[in-house]
């Protein structure tokens, strides 16, 4: 597996610049309408620039499994495991559900505001305060029908192995206002674009994998709802390290 030149890269960025830029002008005017509301309107625009980008731009293959699984039209919370800047895009276009992000992400030319037009919430990690406010904002949201997802991990892993820390408040929030968690399994986007290195790699092979929804009503608290959630998303990378060890055994 070999990283593109420096002008492949480049080449790729403008891409995938021009394909944001197009997009977010349609997508604009929506500002005027409520947060709440615009979303509906504005999730295609953001959908399907994050598929160009990684069609055209990334020259991305997915292996999606379990669409069937995600309740499109209703509320839910896709529950993931971080790995790559491609996680965010892959769940945008593939679930149609923006992220909870840190606020440097709001800060990305032209996608930071497109995503925020399309239901994003962004946060200052470090300010408590700040994380209760985005708590709040995206259940206000979900309850609205606005599909988001999160990663319980808090940033992308940096050895290929889950975050043994992982943080279950937004999941716990979730069984008290009666919203669906959607777990999700990502994997490949790492070999995209590395978290440890300045590197592009094109045509790579993208998983992802979704299961049935959780129901509040099915667990009798907050911790044991996120819990079930989070170890879904164990089992579902834990399968697909068995999958990569059974290829390279080959």
């Amino acid at each position: 597996m070999r990283a593109v030149s420096f002008i492949v890269a480049l080449l790729g960025m403008v891409v995938a610049g021009t394909i944001s830029l197009l997009f977010f002008i349609p997508a604009a005017p929506f500002i005027f309408v409520p947060r709440g509301t615009r979303e509906r309107y504005v999730f295609w625009t953001n959908s399907g620039a994050s598929w160009l980008i990684l069609k055209l731009a990334l020259w991305v293959r997915f292996d999606l499994r379990g669409m069937e699984n995600i309740p499109f039209g209703k509320p839910y919370l896709v529950v993931a495991n971080h790995r790559s800047w491609v996680d965010v895009l892959t769940l945008i276009w593939a679930a149609r559900a923006e992220g909870i992000s840190k606020l440097l992400v709001f800060f990305t030319p032209i996608m930071g505001p497109l995503g925020y037009l399309g239901g994003a919430v962004f946060f200052h990690r470090a300010r408590p305060d700040a994380r209760r406010r985005a708590k709040e904002e995206a259940l206000w949201l979900m309850e609205r029908g606005v599909p988001l997802h999160v990663y319980p991990e808090g940033t992308r892993t940096r050895t290929g192995k889950l975050r043994e820390k992982v943080y279950l408040g937004m999941l716990e929030a979730c069984w008290e206002r009666g919203i669906p968690l959607v777990p999700c399994g990502l994997w490949g986007t790492d070999k995209v674009i590395p978290v440890d290195k300045a590197a592009i790699y094109l045509g790579q092979t993208v998983t992802a994998t979704f299961r049935p929804p959780l129901q509040p009503k099915d667990y009798p608290d907050a911790h044991s709802y996120a819990v079930a959630a989070w170890e879904q998303v164990k089992q579902i990378v834990a399968g697909y390290e068995a999958e990569e060890a059974g290829a390279s055994a080959d």
